[in-house]
């Protein structure tokens, strides 16, 4: 089934590809995407397409920024209907809290969660997940959702927040010194997710538009109108999956047991939504070891053990089968597409 995303997400794109020289109609028809379906931000578009746009675009426009860039061009009246809950909401937390519930209308393969920061007591995580991206990556389009998320938090307290560092998943795309602009907060590079890091007593700062009513409304008619799907068991368990391979936690007793049920419980649900845990499984360790191959310098021995996998050989037979390539053809065609295109157009 094919993931869709509201046109929403590309707000902004013509005006930024103009402004940088390009075309943009022609880069939205490379991609399949009707240009005319950007002038309503809430039609739905592929996210796979949205995701391969910015990924193209950022190369042909040598604009390794562009997705820090088109967020720019964004504000919390991108996400739409759940804007009115986010800005009229008591707090960061009960703001955070209404986009986790219902980010999924932004798009469906995206998970949004505030988390405490592992080690660190005194601070939180506001973390992003792209579930289904199929894409070789989607580093243009974390970006860009990080970027949205810092300036959403922003805004609202002047342009400035407590924000004690970044996370981001890649390696850095423009020189590092561009994200320390962007977000004013020291960034770490090649992390295991992307997230805002803050410290634990911002997250009660009261919002400034703070309106029960307009808040309980707008909350209400997010409920009726749209599901509510606390994102399906099969896609809880990929989120832990996604924190925890590697670990104990990544076996089904172990994902159980954080779920409060019975392995053959989960086994059962599991099956009723068509899926297996073993398929989920894999379906994480195929995405994680391609934004390790593709994003990362980490070592071959080290990716095979954050995947779980026993040894790199078991690496390498997992990559046969998911891609039809070694590990090492992977990260090498990753590495130099952009250096042949340049040198094919001189």
């Amino acid at each position: 089934m094919t993931t869709m995303a509201r046109a929403a997400v590309l707000r902004g794109f013509p005006e930024l590809v103009t402004r940088l020289g390009g075309d943009p109609r022609a880069l939205l028809r490379k991609h399949r995407l009707n240009p005319g379906a950007l002038d309503n931000e809430d039609a739905l578009i592929p996210s796979r397409a949205s995701i391969e746009l910015l990924e193209d675009s950022a190369r042909l426009l040598q604009c390794p920024d562009f997705g820090l860039r088109l967020a720019q061009f964004q504000d919390v009246s991108t996400l739409g209907p759940l804007a009115i809950a986010i800005q009229h909401a008591r707090s960061v937390r009960e703001a955070a809290a209404s986009a986790s519930r219902f980010i999924f209308i932004q798009g469906a393969d995206v998970v949004f969660t505030l988390q405490p920061a592992p080690m660190e007591r005194d601070c939180a995580e506001l973390r992003f997940e792209f579930l289904e991206a199929q894409s070789m990556n989607c580093r243009q389009c974390t970006d860009l959702a990080i970027g949205l998320t810092h300036r959403i938090i922003s805004l609202p307290f002047g342009g400035s927040y407590p924000l004690d560092r970044v996370l981001l998943p890649h390696e850095p795309l423009a020189p590092a010194s561009a994200y320390a602009r962007f977000f004013g907060a020291p960034v770490r590079f090649a992390q295991a997710y992307a997230a805002l890091r803050v410290p634990v007593a911002f997250l009660e700062a009261p919002l400034p538009d703070f309106n029960e009513t307009l808040r309980t409304l707008a909350v209400n008619y997010l409920e009726r109108n749209y599901s509510d799907r606390e994102h399906s068991l099969s896609a809880r368990v990929r989120l832990i999956l996604s924190k925890s391979l590697g670990s104990s936690q990544s076996e089904i007793g172990g994902v159980a047991a954080l779920l409060a049920m019975h392995p053959r419980t989960l086994q059962r649900q599991l099956a009723e939504e068509e899926s297996t845990f073993e398929s989920i499984r894999d379906q994480v360790r195929r995405q994680a070891a391609l934004r390790y191959l593709v994003s990362t310098e980490l070592a071959l021995t080290q990716i095979a053990t954050l995947l779980g996998l026993s040894e790199q050989s078991a690496l390498t037979r997992c990559c046969r089968r998911w891609f039809d390539k070694t590990p090492s053809e992977i990260r090498n065609e990753a590495a130099t597409p952009d250096e042949g295109k340049r040198a094919s157009a001189r």
